[in-house]
């Protein structure tokens, strides 16, 4: 149990108006409760995004309770308050990441039908001191007392909490028809990023940045921030396992960010996800000694949508990661008597699912037995870390207890995937450390939104240091080209080169890559004259060290070539792509992705001057580097084939080995957004 004790909440505005008279903690906590309440009645509308899962709209004709809005909060912090009712109904229909409880104090047709309708809302009270005649079927309960609405709220929020779920799938049957970067990303985020937290500095002001964020975020909530507080004072990193099984707001704030993979939310708690990845590690280890059989199962049960139990079954022998932290039991009997019993909706499905796990065959998991740290528990709760990943091996329904039964087994293969897209990722970014590996994985997944949210909570959750701050503006420049807004990325780059220009010792390879990105900004630009301009000043930077060969010069000479190459003036675009050849095969494996982009390009000068089996010869060496370091479908593959394809139309040969048309290629290269 969290320890019982008091906080205070820090209000200049207080401290002004008593002068110097000293305020006991009680005092300190009424002041601030009457503004924030206040403020909270009087505006009614939380501007704020919901950290939670859950958002309870209460639509009511009269003005609502202020005390019973305090007592619902110490329930469910996020609750939204309207009097008109399009107006509700607009906002509820905008919702889509958060399930909606709704409070009404009058019955209609139209609303009823409406929200009987969205998937968003998962249960509805009907809060009137009048008893109806006749309840409609889609209201959950009726309540004429605060305290039966308190109580009806409280047993739907651990409902909800308890059978919420978000999957990612890897479907093997049919990768080249889907877009393979977002299919492989959520298994890549999920593995990458607990590896790159581990990494990030933790100190007491990893905690600070964290606990002044949520006592900001939670202000006028009286049970959570004395949770806060009391995470503040007694949280030990031996302690991680116990603060997420009290189902404290540290356990609602973090299942919501990974089954949203809310990479800003996260990186506040990076401390706090490695030292819960370090203990269940550590437990791991002694459920091993004390269990002595290889095969293991385990049992969970979920709600969930009619549409996703077709995806199931679709997918049948793909892999399934669940976005959180994973929690189940070994008893089977109490799971399958609970899920008998749960209310669904008519748009929702009852699922058990089935985890069988070989201790032996497995070596990529972890997980704990998390009942000792949980009070008057039974039910021998296991809890997995982040990133388990199994394979769907059967989806039947049981037509006697009205539920689907999904039969899952651990694999390696979630690791082994993620594997390969990180040694890809690495090869290309040598000289990144894995925090900033992490950001340009988002990046190169196309989710530049949530990179940018990546990057800026790294400068505001963690301390980077100079160096860090300097890559941050780099990867923000290259997301706001990525983005297509030029001159907020000129604006990054700048900073980024500048930066690493004046420091002690001047970082002179890292401020010619962001002139390098600069002039890349310049020829998406159109600004040909300007974007040469920056790679010869890249160039001339790169010529001041000692590291005139390094692969980035390379990559300058690359980008040169390729205006040239658009200029049609081929010699020199040669020119710069053979010295680019040279630099990489003193300093790269034979294998290295960059040589394949290079030989890409020469392919296309080739094939620009009709000299067509130079150009095969160019893309054909290109593809095999590709198939030795990708996956089979891989977009850069795809792209590869589809030049090969059209050398061969051009040749003249239809009947090409690749066997692929150029126009289905390009279909599938359009899917995957590249």
């Amino acid at each position: 149990m969290l320890s019982k004790v008091k906080f205070a909440i820090k209000s200049k505005r207080n401290r002004r108006a008593l002068g110097a008279r000293s305020i006991s903690l009680d005092e300190q906590i009424s002041l601030d409760l009457k503004s924030t309440d206040e403020f909270f009645i009087n505006n009614q509308q939380r501007t704020e995004t919901n950290e939670e899962d859950i958002t309870i709209v209460w639509l009511s004709k009269t003005k609502q309770n202020k005390s019973l809005i305090t007592s619902l909060r110490f329930i469910n912090d996020y609750i939204q308050l309207f009097n008109d009712e399009e107006n509700a109904l607009t906002y509820i229909q905008s919702i889509l990441e958060e399930k909606i409880i709704v409070i009404i104090d009058y019955l209609n047709d139209h609303l009823l039908t409406v929200l009987n309708e969205l998937k968003q809302v998962d249960a509805i009270f009907l809060f009137t001191s009048t008893s109806p005649s006749e309840l409609p079927s889609c209201i959950t309960a009726f309540s004429s007392t605060d305290e039966e609405l308190i109580n009806e709220i409280d047993h739907t929020c651990q409902q909800i909490n308890k059978h919420l779920a978000a999957f990612s799938i890897y479907n093997h049957k049919n990768k080249e028809k889907q877009d393979l970067s977002h299919e492989a990303g959520s298994f890549l985020f999920f593995q990458l990023f607990k590896a790159a937290f581990k990494k990030l500095p933790t100190n007491s002001e990893s905690k600070k940045l964290m606990i002044s964020k949520y006592r900001n975020y939670y202000v006028g909530n009286r049970k959570v921030l004395n949770e806060i507080l009391d995470f503040e004072l007694n949280y030990k990193p031996n302690k991680a396992i116990q603060w997420y099984t009290n189902n404290s707001f540290i356990y609602r704030l973090i299942n919501k960010a990974l089954r949203t993979e809310n990479i800003g939310c996260l990186c506040y708690f990076h401390f706090y996800i490695s030292d819960l990845s370090k203990q269940l590690e550590k437990e791991f280890v002694k459920f091993k000694k004390q269990y002595f059989e290889s095969t293991i199962k385990f049992y969970r049960s979920f709600k969930t949508t009619s549409e996703q139990i077709k995806n199931f079954q679709y997918n049948i022998g793909s892999l399934i990661l669940t976005n959180e932290y994973l929690s189940t039991t070994r008893n089977r009997e109490i799971v399958y008597d609970f899920i008998k019993q749960l209310n669904i909706q008519s748009n929702e499905e009852k699922v058990l699912f089935e985890y069988t796990i070989d201790l032996i065959l497995v070596k990529s998991i972890i997980f704990a037995d998390i009942s000792q740290y949980k009070q008057n528990s039974n039910d021998n709760e296991i809890l997995f870390d982040i990133g388990v990943v199994f394979k769907i091996n059967s989806c039947i329904y049981n037509e006697k207890d009205n539920l689907w039964i999904v039969n899952v087994s651990a694999t390696d293969e979630g690791a082994d995937i993620a594997s390969e897209y990180v040694e890809y990722q690495k090869a290309k970014m040598t000289d990144s450390n894995i925090m900033l590996m992490l950001g340009h994985l988002i990046i190169e997944t196309g989710n530049y939104y949530k990179a940018e949210k990546y990057f800026d909570a790294i400068l505001h959750s963690s301390i980077p240091n100079d160096e860090e701050i300097s890559c941050i503006y780099y990867n923000m420049g290259r997301i706001y080209r990525l983005k297509g807004e030029y001159d907020r990325a000129l604006e990054y780059l700048d900073q980024a080169y500048t930066t690493h220009s004046k420091a002690r010792p001047a970082r002179l390879i890292s401020a010619a890559k962001a002139m390098n990105a600069m002039g890349i900004v310049y020829k998406e630009q159109d600004n040909i004259t300007q974007a040469i301009e920056s790679f010869e000043s890249a160039l001339k930077t790169y010529g001041k060290t000692l590291q005139a060969s390094h692969p980035d010069v390379a990559g300058t000479l690359i980008n040169l070539g390729n205006i040239y190459c658009a200029q049609e003036e081929f010699t020199d675009a040669l020119s710069c792509f053979n010295r680019a050849q040279r630099i990489y095969d003193r300093n790269l494996p034979p294998n290295h992705p960059n040589t394949a982009i290079l030989l890409n390009n020469i392919g296309n000068l080739y094939q620009q001057q009709s000299q067509l089996d130079l150009a095969l010869n160019a893309y054909q060496r290109a593809l095999a580097i590709y198939e030795n370091i990708l996956p089979p479908h891989h977009p850069d593959i795809v792209r590869n084939q589809h030049n090969i394809s059209k050398i061969y139309i051009m040749l003249g040969d239809q009947n090409n080995p690749l066997n692929i048309k150029s126009d289905s290629n390009m279909e599938i290269i359009e899917m995957f957004n590249f």
